[in-house]
C-alpha cells in the first residue's frame, strides 16, 4: 500500500494532467507514480470520507481501500479520459456511505461495487471538465453561500450523509413536506447556476 500522505499545501495541488499522466505510469506497474497520486490526493479524499464517518480509524481504512481499488483498476482507467480526482471522490463517497450504513445497522442499502463504477466511466466527468471546475472553485463557493442555511444543511445531509428525505426531516426536526420543498428549491437553484460553475458537464449526484 502507498505510504501515508504528506499534508498538501494550496500551492501543491495536483493538476488534472499530472494525475492522468501519473495514472498512466501506475497502469504500467510504476509504484512510485502511484504513490505520488496518493500523496497529492489523499488529504482531500480523506476530507470527503470524514464528512460521512465520525470514526478516524474507519475513515483511514476506507481511504486505503479506495486507493487500493484505484491501483487495481488503473489499467482499465488509464487512457479513458476520466478524471482521477472525480473517480476517487465518487468512489470514496460510495465506500464511506456503505461503511456508515453497516456501522449504523440500517439494513441493506443499494451500493455501487467497484465493477459497477468502472462500468460507469462514461458518465464520470473527464479531466478537462474537472480542470474547469477547479478554476471555478471560488464561484462554486459563492453559489453555495447564497443558499439559505436550512437548504444547505439538508443538501449536506443528502450528499455527504446519504440520508433520505424522511431521515433529513427527522434529523433537522422539520416537517417532511418542508424538507421536500427545501430540497426541490435547492435543486432548482443549483440547476440554474450549474452551467456557469461547471461549463458543459452536467451530473445528477
Amino acid at each position: 500500500m502507498p505510504r501515508r500522505a504528506k499534508p498538501a499545501s494550496a500551492g501543491s495541488a495536483a493538476t488534472v494532467s499530472d494525475l492522468e499522466n501519473l495514472l498512466a505510469g501506475a497502469a504500467q506497474g510504476d509504484r512510485e507514480t502511484f504513490v505520488e497520486i496518493y500523496d497529492r490526493m489523499a488529504p482531500r479524499i480523506l476530507g470527503v470520507i470524514k464528512r460521512i464517518l465520525d470514526d478516524a480509524a474507519a475513515s483511514e481504512q476506507v481511504l486505503e481501500d479506495v486507493f487500493a481499488e484505484l491501483w487495481r483498476e488503473s489499467r482499465s482507467m488509464a487512457g479513458s479520459g476520466v478524471s482521477v480526482a472525480a473517480w476517487l471522490t465518487f468512489r470514496a463517497r460510495s465506500a464511506a456511505l456503505d461503511r456508515s450504513a453497516k456501522q449504523a445497522r440500517q439494513g441493506s442499502r443499494r451500493r455501487e461495487s467497484s465493477r459497477d463504477l468502472c462500468g460507469m466511466l462514461a458518465w464520470l466527468p473527464d479531466a478537462e471538465a474537472i480542470r474547469r471546475i477547479e478554476q471555478r472553485r471560488p464561484l462554486l463557493a459563492k453559489v453555495l453561500s447564497q443558499l439559505p442555511r436550512e437548504q444547505l444543511e439538508a443538501l449536506d445531509l443528502v450528499v455527504f450523509g446519504g440520508r433520505g428525505e424522511d431521515q433529513v426531516a427527522d434529523q433537522l426536526q422539520q416537517p417532511l413536506a418542508k424538507v421536500k420543498a427545501e430540497l426541490r428549491a435547492t435543486s432548482r437553484f443549483l440547476r440554474h447556476r450549474r452551467h456557469a460553475v461547471v461549463g458543459s458537464w452536467a451530473v445528477n449526484i
